[in-house]
C-alpha cells in the first residue's frame, strides 16, 4: 500500500508537466515573439512605439476617460455577462434536448443546431439592427445601449454551445445510473437533479471553460455594434495619433486577448486530462 501511495504523485506530477510546461513556454514566448516582431517591423522606431502604447495603456485597458467603462474592462464584462445569460438559456435549451417528448426534443435541437451554425458577425448584426434603441414599459424607457446588443448578439450562439457541453456531460453517465435510480422510484427529473447532473457537472467544467474563451475571443467582434471595446478603442488612437504606430497597437490588442485566453484554455486542457484519467 504504501509503494502505491508513492507511485501515485509521482505519475500525476508527470501527467501535469505537459499543461504546465506549455502554459510557461506561452505567457513567456508569445509576448517575447510580439515584441520580437515589434522591433523587427519598426526598427530603430520601436521606442516611438513603446511610448506610445505606454502612454495609452490605460486608454485601452480602461477607455477613454469619462466615458464610463470600455477598452479591454469592457469586453471582459461583456463575455461575462453573455456567459451568464448563456448559462441561464443553455440549461433550459440542454432540458429541451433531453426532453422526453419528442416535439419538444425536436424544436430544441433543431434551435441548437441553428445558433451552433450561425457566424458570431450575423447574430451580432442581426441584434444590431433587430433590437430597438429604447423600449417604453409603462412609461419607464429602457435603452438598449450598444453593450446590451452585443451581449445578447454574442449570447445567441454561446447558448447553443453550452447546451451541447451539457448535454454531451450528461450522456457521458453511464446509463446504468439511470436505470438504477428508476428501479429507486426516481422520476426523470428527479434523477437529472440529484443523481446524473452532480456527477456530469466534472465533465461538463472543461468544455465550460473552453467556451467561455472562445467566447472571450469573439467578443472582439463586438466592435461593429459600436461597443467602446478595446478594437473601438484601438482605431480612435490610431485616428488621433496617426496610422504609423497602428501595427503596434493591434499588437498590443493581441497580447491582452492571449494573456486572458490562454490561462482558461490551458486550465481546461489539464481538466479534460484529468476526467480521461480517471474514467
Amino acid at each position: 500500500m504504501s509503494t502505491a501511495a508513492t507511485v501515485k504523485p509521482g505519475r500525476s506530477s508527470r501527467a501535469m508537466q505537459p499543461e504546465t510546461r506549455a502554459f510557461a513556454y506561452g505567457m513567456i514566448g508569445v509576448p517575447l515573439l510580439l515584441v520580437v516582431a515589434l522591433v523587427g517591423c519598426y526598427g530603430h522606431q520601436s521606442g516611438g512605439a513603446f511610448a506610445l502604447l505606454a502612454a495609452r495603456n490605460a486608454m485601452l485597458l480602461t477607455g477613454a476617460p469619462g466615458a464610463g467603462i470600455g477598452g479591454f474592462c469592457a469586453n471582459i464584462l461583456m463575455s461575462l455577462a453573455a456567459m451568464c445569460v448563456s448559462l441561464v438559456t443553455g440549461v433550459l435549451l440542454c432540458v429541451g434536448t433531453v426532453a422526453q417528448t419528442r416535439w419538444i426534443r425536436f424544436i430544441a435541437l433543431g434551435i441548437v443546431n441553428l445558433l451552433r451554425n450561425t457566424p458570431w458577425l450575423i447574430a451580432l448584426y442581426a441584434m444590431l439592427y433587430l433590437l430597438p434603441f429604447y423600449v417604453p414599459v409603462f412609461g419607464v424607457v429602457i435603452p438598449f445601449s450598444p453593450f446590451v446588443k452585443a451581449v445578447a448578439g454574442l449570447s445567441l450562439p454561446v447558448t447553443a454551445n453550452v447546451a451541447e457541453a451539457m448535454r454531451g456531460g450528461i450522456e457521458a453517465i453511464p446509463s446504468g445510473q439511470w436505470e438504477s435510480a428508476r428501479a429507486l422510484g426516481y422520476r426523470k427529473n428527479q434523477i437529472l437533479r440529484y443523481v446524473i447532473v452532480p456527477q456530469a457537472i466534472p465533465f461538463i467544467m472543461p468544455n465550460m471553460m473552453t467556451v467561455f474563451a472562445m467566447l472571450f475571443i469573439g467578443s472582439s467582434l463586438a466592435v461593429v455594434t459600436g461597443t467602446s471595446d478595446v478594437l473601438s478603442v484601438a482605431n480612435t488612437i490610431t485616428a488621433s495619433d496617426g496610422s504609423h504606430y497602428a501595427t503596434a497597437v493591434q499588437m498590443y490588442v493581441l497580447l491582452l486577448f492571449f494573456l486572458f485566453a490562454f490561462p482558461i484554455a490551458t486550465l481546461a486542457r489539464r481538466l479534460e486530462r484529468q476526467m480521461r484519467e480517471k474514467s
